[in-house]
């Protein structure tokens, strides 16, 4: 059942629709009766979700293609929303993990990678989206992240310093717009079994095994699990929320105020 968050209606661009966190938001956010701009790479993908999408209750879904290392791309899908939704009312930032690897491990063209990927992507969108948002007073931007942003990830040194830059960035943004009527949050993912955690630790019973053994509920979890956080972040019940970087983990993070 919709969670009645008073969304119907509002323009939502969901980045890395295509497949696990991004479709399960997108696919929540359609039972609020939002309208959906759905990006990624696979674009073959997307029209599925968004055929998917319209059977829940979204008024209208499309796709667009999005490469987020790629200028061109990002200002290209951007005003193919624009033209076919107008401005974004809320803005789901999420996106391919980076390439694995120990900090030593790493090349200099392995950083240029990950920053346009994870940061540069990120900020020239968010350049594009936040003026209109501010201009009518409301709108609202949540990043899906990792608990590598709270509690660095062996062998993901590049994911531990890009995810945590730009959570600073939307952290800097939330305090420059709060008074413009737009929230900024960052979520911080746990094991959720995607593709990217499967890359992560094999793609077998055993990796999920020793994924969820490090968590202390003893499981992973699904999508679907994940994303009534970053939906409830976009509605009006969380009205007062924003630069806040919320753990859905599973008890993960360590940290005292994980």
């Amino acid at each position: 059942m919709p969670m009645d968050l008073k969304l119907q209606g509002r323009a939502a661009l969901v980045l890395g629709a295509s497949s696990g966190l991004g479709e399960a938001v997108a696919l929540l956010l359609a039972r609020e009766g939002v309208r959906l701009g759905l990006a990624a790479r696979r674009t073959d993908q997307l029209e599925a979700v968004a055929a998917k999408a319209k059977e829940l209750g979204a008024p209208e879904a499309r796709g667009f293609a999005l490469d987020l290392r790629d200028a061109g791309s990002i200002s290209a899908m951007h005003a193919a929303f624009r033209e076919a939704f107008g401005d974004a009312d809320i803005a789901i930032l999420n996106g391919g993990g980076p390439k694995a690897g120990r900090l030593t491990e790493l090349t200099l063209a392995d950083w240029d990678a990950a920053y346009a990927l994870l940061l540069r992507g990120m900020l020239h969108l968010l350049d594009a989206i936040v003026p209109p948002m501010r201009a009518r007073r409301w709108g609202r931007i949540v990043a899906l992240t990792s608990t590598s942003v709270k509690q660095p990830i062996d062998s993901l040194a590049l994911s531990n310093v890009f995810r945590t830059a730009l959570v600073s960035a939307l952290r800097t943004l939330a305090v420059e717009v709060a008074r413009d009527g737009v929230t900024v949050n960052s979520i911080a993912t746990g094991r959720i079994e995607t593709a990217r955690l499967r890359a992560i630790y094999g793609n077998d019973d055993a990796g999920l095994l020793a994924a969820a053994s490090e968590v202390p509920m003893g499981r992973i979890a699904s999508a679907e699990e994940f994303a009534p956080m970053a939906v409830f972040l976009c509605g009006a019940p969380a009205s007062y929320v924003t630069g806040q970087t919320i753990s859905v983990d599973g008890g993960l993070t360590r940290g005292l105020f994980g």
